[in-house]
């Protein structure tokens, strides 16, 4: 399936691995990647421990760089989340040198302005695309001259913009918007979101959640579970932070990968739906008085779930279309079967002509 995104990546299949903090690793990212997409390293890749020391997330990133060579010689990215200033920012510049350093093929920048890294990347030689929510957002990194963007909607797990724009809202936007390549984000996980995200004008797709329920995944396999026994209203998203929440507490300088923006998408259990009885509560005020052994309060809830599978007591970002998830096939399997819906569904739309 050929698409101005996979001519300008070198890949098969217009398909990207979403980065995941900790569970998006060297091995998931290859895998991905030898099955004709991108995969994509997320922040912490492949540990099971915090650190907050600079040259450690730095070393720790370049190692899991070269596993990712050494299991493929296809094209992969590594994500750079663009931290605040000060101790955030540290941890972002590290791991940018890093990976130019060792030559990362492809930079998938998020969480902060292109205006930040991206002339930087592509002087090294990287294509770089940045994850957007806004028409806004999507017309600046344009601007500042990355190669293909993101259109993220609110959908999706983890992360998203304070506006929550829907993806069948966004992308389209997105694409009369700017010239370069929109890849859609949010709520895809099988074919039928990849025929839906093209036939809206975008030349890929952007998942994580479909892609924690795989073989290849480190997710603890309680976590697999969540997602298979999620169903369409399994999901909220809730408020994470504010603009300025950083500049006025210093709550950002928490680990650059904790960076309070926008909202952020939780599996709906029971222990959310007592907090959230109170609507007025958000992600900060769910977790305030989370038991965490150090300051890095966020990293080491996702540790304990993700990896660990300790999930009493917490909740775990997930998307909207873990409701359509039923199966753990590995990512060969998974794309393949993509591409083949695709096909079928394009076939089909024929038909009615």
């Amino acid at each position: 399936m050929k698409t101005r995104l996979t001519e300008l990546l070198g890949i098969e299949q217009p398909i990207v691995l979403a980065s995941m903090a900790w569970i998006t690793d060297a091995v998931l990212a290859a895998t991905v990647s030898r099955a004709g997409g991108l995969g994509t390293i997320g922040p912490n890749p492949g540990m099971k421990t915090v650190t907050t020391d600079v040259e450690e997330t730095g070393e720790r990133l370049r190692q899991q760089i070269r596993t990712c060579r050494e299991l493929t010689d296809r094209p992969f990215a590594v994500n750079f989340v663009v931290g605040v200033g000060g101790f955030d920012r540290k941890f972002s510049d590290q791991c940018v040198e890093v990976g130019i350093e060792e030559r990362v093929p492809v930079a998938i920048v998020s969480q902060g302005s292109p205006a930040v890294y991206t002339r930087r990347l592509k002087e090294a030689g990287m294509k770089v695309i940045h994850v957007c929510s806004s028409v806004k957002h999507v017309k600046k990194a344009e601007a500042e001259g990355v190669d293909a963007v993101v259109a993220s909607g609110t959908e999706g797990g983890g992360h998203s913009g304070f506006d929550q724009i829907t993806t069948l809202c966004l992308v389209p936007q997105a694409v009369d918007a700017i010239g370069i390549p929109v890849i859609a984000g949010g709520g895809i996980g099988d074919g039928r979101g990849l025929m839906a995200a093209l036939s809206l004008g975008a030349e890929g797709v952007y998942m994580g959640t479909r892609f924690i329920a795989t073989k290849e995944c480190p997710a603890h396999p309680r976590i697999k579970e969540i997602i298979l026994e999620a169903s369409d209203t399994s999901t909220i998203a809730v408020r994470h932070g504010n603009p300025s929440h950083s500049k006025e507490t210093g709550a950002g300088n928490q680990g650059f990968v904790e960076e309070r923006r926008g909202s952020i998408r939780l599996v709906l259990n029971d222990y959310l739906r007592n907090i959230l009885a109170d609507r007025s509560v958000g992600f900060d005020d769910i977790f305030a008085t989370a038991e965490t052994p150090d300051p890095n309060t966020g990293s080491n809830r996702t540790v304990a779930s993700f990896v660990f599978g300790q999930v009493d007591g917490t909740s775990i970002t997930s998307g909207q279309i873990a409701g359509l998830i039923r199966d753990i096939p590995s990512c060969e399997e998974l794309i393949r079967r993509m591409v083949s819906e695709a096909s079928q569904v394009l076939g089909r739309l024929k038909d009615l002509s």
